[in-house]
């Protein structure tokens, strides 16, 4: 029977940390360790879950000579996902150190930094200052004795009370007191320990930030916040309510405890139902599970272990195989959503988990035998030593909630990430799919868009996508592609000079797919003026002859073209970038000596470019829309003729 109870308090142990999230940046705006060319108007971060600013002070820019850049209001965005500062004071060229705080699902503080360059301070970001993009958890030693204390607290009370009334129903022997539950001291712990944790809140993760400048927005602004005060009052509400005789009444303020564990939970941001529910059950089991054995074990030793008290381990002993199959069931369900076994040995949190595997080991070995024990002397001895590993093993279980847990790096992004610096929009069909590539600085944003597409409600189509880039030199190599969201994919991209070529391959459920190579050149040289120029030149430009040919997939290329006479006005008129604006624009020369203008218009997955000549009009134009291509070529009457 004890071996049965420690399994259940192994499985609590593993399944504990399930419900510990950690939220983890994935970029920013400027990018890490990445460069701009001018000054940003905000910063912004992207982590995969939502959070909360921490406090008024959640995020700092600081320069190269110590001096603070000045920012704004935080705004959230993206389901909370997403937090953005405007900028409110100019920044010169240099390099910038930026550091944040953000307060994740469970009420974990969650601190990085990273650098960014503006200007051509590129070099700048070279050095030793440790790896890009550090971070950690803010008061994690802190964090992880208060939740210790916070776990034995849930035993302590809740299963105090019912190890109490195991002991109730028992027949008393005539000789033998009776030892006073721990649930007082249970709640009182608790307090201290969800107080605790509200002030670490409040102090970014520090308590003694937390006492002397608490940010009280940090606690009433955001759902963690709420969740931290509500179950200071739980614990507080257990208290009185104890001290004042009314035992069954604890019960209420100790179920709003474990409903708000369960609602702070990792679970519960996989489902808003069932992940609430089965953190909670599985807490709620597991802490009478323990709180009733400590009860059980005090009374059997009051008693001296004679046979009321091998009566009363019996009674026990039936309570738990009810709370057994719910501690493992739940338990094992939180524990696979973290680790698989290959990474029990290759991340801290598997080596971490796995010496909490060895600890409640020893505790099953312990609890078997002072069960065979039972049967000939008190096993005292054996009882103090297991009832100090399961503490041992509870102080692990603690340092695994502060412990990152193993993250897929291939994992699907919730949004794809910012540009990166400057950017263009290039464009092209496979088949009967269309492409848009947003290329920046270390990245390309990879669209994808069937006939079928609903642009404002999102793509519905199932999609799959593959890249290959060929360099200025020739070489070609494979591009890993993450997905972010439906028919989008980001890869880390690192642009040569020159010409880049980004081959997509390219497959839509129920649609014709196939590939298209996109022109990419680098480093991108932005022209709004050259814009302006060339449409000032169309809107002069007399009568002209227009070769058009439109398509939508592949057998339509094979077309041949339309011919229609206009003008220039008439023509730029119906052009998106007729106002000579454009919200991405770059300026390169090809081959044949020819400026071209590549023009992005991301929000409508429009590409362009323009091949000019040496009077600023338009020779080529090719236009590819999400559901088509327009390929131009224009021939103007010589000088004099027209």
């Amino acid at each position: 029977m004890a071996a049965a109870v420690v399994l259940a308090v192994a499985a609590l142990l593993l399944g504990a940390p399930a419900a510990q999230a950690h939220a983890v940046l994935l970029f920013a705006a400027p990018a890490i360790e990445g460069a701009v060319a001018t000054a940003p108007k905000e910063i912004s971060l992207v982590f995969d879950e939502p959070v909360q600013p921490s406090g008024a002070k959640w995020l700092t820019v600081k320069a190269q000579d110590g001096r603070s850049v000045s920012l704004g209001r935080a705004e959230r965005g993206a389901g909370g996902k997403q937090l953005t500062a405007p900028v409110r004071t100019s920044m010169s060229p240099g390099v910038y150190a930026v550091t944040w705080q953000a307060v994740a699902a469970d009420g974990d503080v969650m601190s990085g930094g990273y650098r960014f360059a503006v200007g051509s301070a590129v070099a700048g970001l070279t050095g030793t200052s440790g790896a890009a993009g550090q971070q950690q958890t803010s008061g994690a030693t802190a964090t992880a004795v208060l939740r210790w204390v916070l776990f034995a607290s849930f035993g302590l009370a809740l299963g105090g009370l019912v190890g109490e009334r195991l002991v109730a129903r028992s027949r008393k022997p005539e000789h033998g007191a009776t030892p006073r539950s721990w649930t007082v001291p249970g709640t009182v712990a608790g307090s201290v320990a969800a107080l605790g944790l509200a002030v670490l809140l409040a102090g970014g993760g520090s308590l003694r930030e937390g006492l002397t400048s608490p940010s009280w927005p940090a606690l009433f602004d955001g759902r963690p916040g709420v969740l931290a005060v509500v179950e200071v009052a739980a614990w507080a509400g257990a208290f009185v309510t104890l001290r004042a005789g009314w035992r069954r009444v604890a019960l209420v303020p100790l179920a709003a405890g474990l409903v708000v564990e369960g609602l702070r939970a990792h679970p519960a941001g996989e489902s808003a139902v069932w992940g609430p529910v089965l953190t909670s059950v599985h807490l709620s089991a597991a802490a009478v599970w323990i709180g009733a054995l400590v009860q059980v074990i005090r009374t059997g030793a009051s008693w001296r272990w004679n046979t009321a008290a091998r009566r009363l381990l019996a009674d026990y002993a039936r309570l738990a195989l009810a709370l057994v199959v719910a501690v493992l069931v739940t338990g094992t369900l939180s524990g696979l959503l973290l680790v698989s076994a290959t990474e029990l040995f290759d991340t801290d949190f598997g080596r971490v988990l796995t010496v909490k595997l060895g600890l409640v080991a020893c505790v099953c070995a312990l609890a078997l035998y002072a069960r065979l024990r039972m049967a000939r002397r008190a096993p005292r001895l054996v009882i103090r030593v297991e009832v100090s590993a399961l503490a041992a093993v509870l102080g692990v279980t603690a340092l695994l909630s502060v412990t990152q847990p193993p993250r897929d790096a291939n994992a699907a992004l919730p949004f794809a990430p910012p540009p990166s610096g400057n950017a263009i929009t290039v464009g092209g069909r496979a088949d009967e799919i269309g492409i848009a590539a947003t290329a920046s600085t270390g990245q390309v944003v990879l669209r994808l868009t069937a006939p079928d597409t609903d642009l404002e409600r999102g793509p519905s189509t199932s999609y799959k996508a593959a890249l290959n880039i060929t360099y200025p030199s020739g070489r070609t190599r494979t591009v890993k592609a993450r997905a972010c969201g439906n028919g989008c994919y980001v890869a880390p991209v690192t642009w040569r000079k020159g010409l880049n070529l980004l081959t997509v391959r390219a497959e839509a459920e129920g649609w014709r797919g196939g590939q298209d190579t996109l022109r990419v050149m680098w480093p991108l040289q932005p022209d709004a003026d050259q814009l302006a120029r060339t449409v000032k030149a169309m809107n002069k430009a007399g009568r002209f002859t227009l070769h058009e040919l439109v398509a939508s997939d592949a057998d339509r290329l094979r077309t041949e073209p339309t011919t229609l006479t206009t003008d220039g006005k008439t023509f730029i008129a119906s052009e998106p970038y007729a106002q000579g604006t454009a919200p991405q624009s770059a300026r390169f020369t090809d081959a044949d000596g020819h400026t071209v203008l590549a023009l992005g218009f991301p929000g409508e997955r429009l590409a362009l470019e323009l091949t000019l000549d040496n009077h600023d009009r338009v020779v080529r134009e090719t236009l590819v829309a999400p559901n088509h291509l327009i390929q131009r070529t224009f021939r103007y009457p010589e000088r004099g003729n027209g």
